[in-house]
C-alpha cells in the first residue's frame, strides 16, 4: 500500500520539455476527430459511419509549408504520436456527401474518401491517402451466431443450477444441526453437489479466517497479492487511456518526461513478485508434504491436475465470455476495434489460452493477453515440482542446486537480452501503446517481459526463501528478531526496492545517456533476481513479526478475503478496462487525476466482478474437484486397507 501511494504521489510531479510551442502544436491538424457515432447511426439506412487512417504529406514536395515541418519534427521523435497519420472517426453522409455506401474493401470508396480528404487538408498546404479503413452500418458487424447461442445457453443452464444449490442448501440450512450435517456429507451425492455449489456457503467460507500459527506468520501475502494485483490495474489501467483517442495528445506525449513513469515501466518486476509468491507457498508445501510422504511421479501429476481443474473453470468462462457474449453489449466508434478485434483473437486462439499454451502458439494473436502469465506460471508450476523433487533427493547440496539455477536465470537472460539488442526498459511511446498493437506485436513485450527465462528468477528466489521459511518458521530466535537487524531489513527491503527502480531509471530515461546494449543487458539480468531477493526478504520479516506499519497494512483484515479473489480479479479487470474505451463517444481526456480517480472506479468494479465469479464459479468448482479427488483418494485408501487385511489372513 505505501509503494502504491508513493506511485500515486510522485505521477504528480513532472519535468514536461517543449519540442515545439504549443501554438503551433495547436494549429496543426486534429490528429483525432470523432463525430457523433449516435446520430449517424439514426440515419437508418443511410447510416454509414467509418473510421480511417490519413497519412499526410507535403502538397508541394519541394516546397513543403510550415505545417509539414512541425508534423514531420513531431513525428520523428519516436515517443510521439506519429502527426502524420491523422485518425478520423467519419460519418460519411455528412463529413463526405455523396459517398454511396458501400464496403470497406471498395477501392472507389478509398478513392472518394481520399478526394473528400485532400480537399479538407489543402488548407494546410497538404495532401495523402488512406491507409487503413473500417466502416460500419446500422447492421451489426458481428451477428449473433450458434456458438453465442450455445454458450449463452450454457450459462443461463449453470446460473441457473447455482441458484437452485443454493436455495436447497438455504431449506437445509434452517433445519436441525444433525439434519443440516446430514444434507453436506451424508450418503447423498446429489445433495453434496447443492451444497457445494451454494452461493451461501461459499461466502461463508470465503470471509472466514483460520487460525494457525503458520496462517498468522504468512498472513501477510494476502496483502501483497491484493496492492501487487491493485498496481497491475492501475498500469493497465493507464494503458487503458493510451490505447484509445485522447483528446490532449501533449500530455500522453509528454508522458515518459514523469518521474513516475519509473515505476510503470517496471511492470517486470511486479510480475516476478506474483512468481515468487507462488513458488514459495509451493516449495513450503511440498516439503512439508514429504517430511511424511514420499514424492513420486504419479503425486506429482495429481498435483498438477488437481491445480489444473482449479484454475481452468474460470479462465474457460471468461474466454468463452470474451469470444461469444460481450461483443453484443454494447457499440460505439471504436467498440470493433477492441472488443471487435479481441472476439476474433479468441475465436481463432482461445483454446491455447484455456490449455495455458498461448505463450508458445502464435502470441502475436493472443486471446486475453494478460494470460501470458498463467502460461508461464503453469510451466513453473510443472518444473518447480520435478525441481523440488531433485531438491529433496540431493536436500545436503539444495543451495548449490539453487545457486546454479540462479546462475544460468542471470546468464541466459543477459545473452537473450543483449543478442536481441532490447533497452533496459519498456518506455512508454505514444505510438506504441496506441490500440495496443504495436505493444502486443513487440519482440521486446513477447521475448523480455515475458521471457521463460527472464521471469524464471522470480520461482527459484522463490523456491529458497520458501525452503527458509519452512526450515526456520518455527526458530525461537528469528533472522531479524535482534535490536540491529531489523535495521537490515529495511535497507535489504525498501531502501534497495526503491533504488533498484529509481537510480537506473533516472540514468535510462536520461537524454544525455547513449544507449549501451551491454549495461542494459546487465540490468535486465539482474533487475528481477535482486527484486525477487527484496520481495523474499520482506516475506521472511513480515513472518517474523519486522516492518511496523508496512506489516499492519499488509495485515489489515479485509486483505485477508481479497487475497482470495486477486486471481478472479487479475482474470476480469481486463474485460473492465477493455470496455471503458470501447463505449467511448469521442476523445478522452487524460490528467493525473483522471488516471488514479479511474483506476480507483476500475479497481472496485474489478474486485466486485471477481467476488461475484468466485462464488459462481471459481468457490463452487473447487468444491466440486475436492468431491472427486477426495473420492479417489477414499477409495485409494479404502483399496490400501483391503490389500492390507487380505495379507494379514494370509500370513
Amino acid at each position: 500500500m505505501q509503494l502504491l501511494s508513493v506511485l500515486l504521489t510522485i505521477f504528480l510531479a513532472n519535468c514536461i520539455k517543449s519540442h515545439v510551442t504549443d501554438k503551433q502544436y495547436g494549429y496543426l491538424p486534429d490528429l483525432f476527430i470523432i463525430e457523433n457515432y449516435d446520430n449517424c447511426m439514426m440515419l437508418e439506412d443511410e447510416a454509414f459511419y467509418c473510421n480511417l487512417v490519413f497519412e499526410v504529406q507535403p502538397l508541394d514536395e519541394e516546397h513543403p509549408g510550415e505545417t509539414w515541418h512541425i508534423i514531420n519534427n513531431l513525428s520523428e521523435i519516436k515517443t510521439n504520436y506519429r502527426h502524420d497519420h491523422l485518425r478520423h472517426w467519419i460519418c460519411v453522409p455528412k463529413a463526405c456527401p455523396g459517398i454511396k455506401k458501400s464496403s470497406e474493401d471498395d477501392v472507389e470508396l478509398k478513392q472518394q474518401l481520399e478526394k473528400c480528404y485532400n480537399e479538407k487538408v489543402k488548407k494546410f498546404d497538404l495532401k495523402g491517402r488512406i491507409t487503413k479503413l473500417r466502416c460500419e452500418t446500422n447492421q451489426p458487424k458481428y451477428p449473433v451466431d450458434y456458438f453465442d447461442v450455445l454458450v449463452a445457453i450454457f450459462f443461463v443452464a449453470y446460473f441457473g443450477f447455482i441458484f437452485y444449490s443454493t436455495f436447497r442448501e438455504g431449506i437445509a440450512r434452517y433445519q436441525t444441526p444433525d439434519e443440516y450435517e446430514k444434507f453436506i456429507s451424508g450418503s447423498s451425492t446429489l445433495n453434496k453437489i447443492f451444497a457445494a455449489c451454494s452461493i451461501t456457503r461459499n461466502w461463508i467460507k470465503l470471509k472466514t479466517i483460520k487460525t494457525t500459527l503458520e496462517i498468522e506468520k504468512l498472513r501477510h501475502i494476502q496483502g501483497i497479492r491484493v496492492y501487487n494485483t491493485a498496481l497491475v490495474i492501475f498500469v493497465h489501467s493507464i494503458l487503458g487511456f493510451l490505447a484509445s483517442p485522447v483528446g490532449n495528445t501533449r500530455y500522453v506525449e509528454t508522458m515518459h518526461e514523469k518521474n513516475a513513469i519509473l515505476f510503470i515501466s517496471s511492470g517486470p518486476l511486479c510480475v516476478a513478485t506474483f512468481f515468487l509468491i507462488s513458488s514459495f507457498l509451493l516449495t513450503n508445501g511440498i516439503f512439508e508434504h514429504m517430511k511424511e510422504k514420499k514424492m513420486n511421479i504419479r503425486t506429482i501429476i495429481f498435483i498438477f491436475i488437481n491445480r489444473f481443474f482449479r484454475l481452468t473453470p474460470v479462465l474457460l468462462a471468461t474466454v468463452l465470455f470474451h469470444s461469444t457474449l460481450l461483443r453484443h453489449l454494447g457499440n460505439g466508434p471504436f467498440w470493433n476495434i477492441y472488443i471487435g478485434d479481441e472476439y476474433k483473437r479468441c475465436r481463432k486462439n482461445g483454446w491455447s489460452t484455456v490449455l495455458y499454451v498461448n505463450i508458445w502458439y502464435d502470441t502475436f494473436n493472443m486471446c486475453l493477453p494478460l494470460t501470458w502469465y498463467l502460461s508461464l506460471d503453469t510451466l513453473y508450476f510443472l518444473l518447480s515440482l520435478l525441481f523440488l523433487w531433485l531438491l529433496k533427493t540431493y536436500e545436503k547440496r539444495i543451495w548449490y542446486l539453487l545457486g546454479a539455477a540462479l546462475s544460468f536465470n542471470i546468464i541466459g537472460t543477459f545473452c537473450q537480452n543483449y543478442l536481441h539488442g532490447f533497452s533496459a526498459l519498456d518506455l512508454p511511446a505514444a505510438e506504441k501503446y496506441y490500440e495496443l498493437n504495436h505493444l502486443f506485436t513487440s519482440f521486446q513485450f513477447q521475448y523480455q517481459l515475458c521471457s521463460f527465462i527472464g521471469n524464471s528468477a522470480g520461482p527459484i528466489m522463490g523456491m529458497a526463501f520458501g525452503y527458509y521459511f519452512f526450515k526456520h518458521k518455527y526458530d525461537k530466535t528469528p533472522l531479524f528478531g535482534g535490536k540491529i537487524s531489523p535495521v537490515y531489513w529495511w535497507f535489504a527491503t525498501w531502501a534497495l526496492g526503491l533504488s533498484l527502480i529509481i537510480f537506473p531509471g533516472l540514468i535510462i530515461t536520461n537524454e544525455k545517456t547513449e544507449p549501451n546494449r551491454i549495461w542494459a543487458s546487465i540490468y535486465v539480468a539482474l533487475s528481477r533476481p535482486i527484486f525477487s531477493f527484496v520481495i523474499g526478504t520482506a516475506i521472511i520479516g513480515f513472518s517474523e513479526g519486522v516492518g511496523w506499519l508496512s506489516l499492519r497494512t499488509l495485515q489489515w483484515g479485509p486483505t485477508y478475503v481479497l487475497g482470495r479473489i486477486t486471481f478472479t480479479a487479475y482474470l476480469i479487470h481486463m474485460s473492465i478496462i477493455l470496455i471503458r474505451p470501447s463505449i467511448a463517444r469521442g476523445a478522452q481526456y487524460i490528467s493525473d487525476f483522471n488516471l488514479v480517480a479511474v483506476f480507483m472506479g476500475e479497481l472496485c468494479i474489478s474486485y466486485i466482478a471477481a467476488l461475484l465469479l468466485n462464488l459462481f464459479i471459481e468457490s463452487p468448482c473447487s468444491e466440486l474437484q475436492k468431491l472427486v479427488f477426495g473420492q479417489i483418494e477414499k477409495n485409494k485408501t479404502t483399496e490400501k486397507k483391503d490389500e492390507d487385511t487380505k495379507e494379514q489372513k494370509n500370513k
